[in-house]
């Protein structure tokens, strides 16, 4: 038999929610945009190359497609964290069930933070914040039991692999241009 919660231990988890959510929304809003921008510019980088193998140095089509279907892995990942992400701000909405009370002061502190100024975050830092977000998450799963799933951005591995395919984006890039560079040098 489950115990219910008594008021003062609700308005208890309701304000640590509270303190919770101003630390970890403006992150994740961050993080969620940077990594939504590294993804398709990873895609335009990718798409890149295939035209600069095929149409321009004439290799196979089996040979470009299997290059940039490697080169498109890492980008496979960052668009699953990315999916996380939005996911995870949706979070006051599947709370609701768990709090009434707080419901309308959450939603008011996400207005607040998607209305303000967005935080912009450059690729490094935004690595660096992927893996912040793995400890947040799981303080709001302690509080809010299972009314939250966010085990996807709770393993260790997909933090590692978001942080790693932020990263790929930099040689990506580099890689790029000097292809660009080789196509238009005589």
């Amino acid at each position: 038999m489950t115990e219910h919660p008594t008021p003062p231990e609700l308005e208890t988890r309701k304000n640590a929610l509270l303190r919770l959510f101003d630390r970890m929304l403006p992150i994740i809003d961050g993080v969620s945009d940077s990594v939504r921008f590294a993804a398709l510019l990873g895609l335009a980088l990718v798409i890149w190359i295939f035209t600069w193998m095929h149409y321009l140095n004439n290799f196979s089509l089996a040979t470009a497609l299997l290059t940039c279907c490697l080169s498109a892995l890492p980008i496979v990942v960052l668009l699953y964290l990315w999916w996380s992400l939005e996911e995870l701000k949706k979070l006051p909405e599947n709370l609701a069930v768990m709090m009434q009370g707080a419901t309308n002061e959450v939603r008011e502190k996400v207005t607040s933070i998607r209305s303000g100024e967005p935080r912009k975050m450059g690729l490094v830092t935004a690595a660096r914040s992927v893996l912040k977000i793995g400890s947040l998450v799981g303080e709001a799963r302690e509080l809010a039991g299972s009314y939250v799933r966010v085990g996807s951005l709770m393993s260790p591995v997909l933090l590692l692999l978001g942080f790693l395919s932020l990263l790929y984006i930099v040689p990506l890039f580099l890689i790029s241009m000097l292809l660009a560079l080789l196509a238009i040098w005589p």
